[in-house]
């Protein structure tokens, strides 16, 4: 007697992709580079690519265009481009803060690696580079992105092999790929509800360690005071850094999330009113801060 064949599930039907859909964005002020650029986009498939030379044209072409892949030089015009890289993450500038990114470097000096690497792009490419590299890290990338962690001071891919000692674990989020959607013909609502939905839990992440890093501005403040090595110097750059974090606060708070922001535009004011003479600087007024400071980040810390 013949037993029926098992009914074993068909696996699904690998993605077909096509790189000549994807929309690249080259900024790069050396034509023989824009050139080998050029070579090895043609190479994988990719026809539609906008050229950018100067600082002012890639700032323009990264606020205004629809881009799923990114080649940015760190320096253009003497201007550093990590800049630019920052806005794009924090979704400052430009309409994808998930666009694909390889950047460029011409010095391996290592404040220039990391300043570059702590910007937030996919990729680096050292200069000069054959254009099978620039090929390879590009199909790789289109495949599978590292997921994206969120600090106080940085969105971008997680680049940790494994945490630091004694340190907590960040948050990994899985960010949808715009060079991977358009290559794989994904339907545009979709991805903007997957690119919405990211930018929302990354939004409420970001947020949280914001309002964590006002405890610890304020925690290193005291320290500073009772440990008798506070400078004008020091509290200065401690209260612009705590004004400065309030300020992306009080913004995302009222964007992201529709609170009122009295609260925490008051800290502000008293961070700004205590700059002008920050050689005198009380333990009062460190203590009136810090209990405004607890106030908020008891908000959303816990979010």
């Amino acid at each position: 007697m013949n037993r029926p064949a098992p009914n074993f599930p068909k696996a699904p039907a690998p993605q077909k992709v096509d790189l000549s859909k994807v929309k690249a964005l080259v900024c790069e002020p050396s034509l023989p580079i824009r050139q080998g650029i050029r070579l090895a986009l043609n190479n994988v498939g990719i026809r539609e690519i906008t050229e950018a030379t100067s600082y002012l044209a890639v700032h323009t072409a990264c606020k205004e265009g629809d881009h799923d892949f990114l080649v940015l030089n760190q320096e253009i015009e003497d201007n550093d481009s990590t800049t630019i890289m920052r806005q794009l993450r924090m979704g400052t500038l430009g309409r994808d803060p998930f666009v694909l990114t390889v950047m460029l470097l011409g010095s391996r000096d290592e404040p220039i690696v990391r300043s570059t690497i702590d910007c937030g792009p996919d990729d680096l490419l050292l200069i000069p580079f054959a254009a099978d590299q620039l090929m390879n890290r590009l199909r790789i990338l289109v495949e599978r992105r590292k997921p994206f962690v969120v600090t106080h001071d940085y969105i971008g891919p997680d680049r940790r092999s494994a945490p630091r000692p004694g340190a907590t674990s960040a948050t990994q989020f899985q960010v949808p790929n715009p060079a991977h959607a358009r290559a794989t013909n994904l339907p545009r609502d979709q991805y903007e509800r997957l690119r919405s939905e990211s930018i929302a839990a990354i939004g409420v992440e970001r947020i949280k360690r914001l309002a964590a890093t006002m405890d610890w501005e304020c925690g290193a403040l005291t320290v500073s005071v009772r440990d008798g090595k506070m400078t004008p110097e020091s509290a200065y750059r401690s209260l612009l850094k705590l004004e400065q974090v309030c300020e992306e606060l009080s913004g995302r708070v009222a964007k992201q999330l529709g609170h009122a922001t009295d609260t925490i535009d008051g800290l502000i004011t008293q961070c700004q009113k205590l700059k002008t003479a920050p050689g005198n600087l009380a333990y009062s007024d460190i203590e009136m801060i810090t209990q405004t400071s607890r106030k908020i980040s008891g908000t959303y810390t816990s979010r």
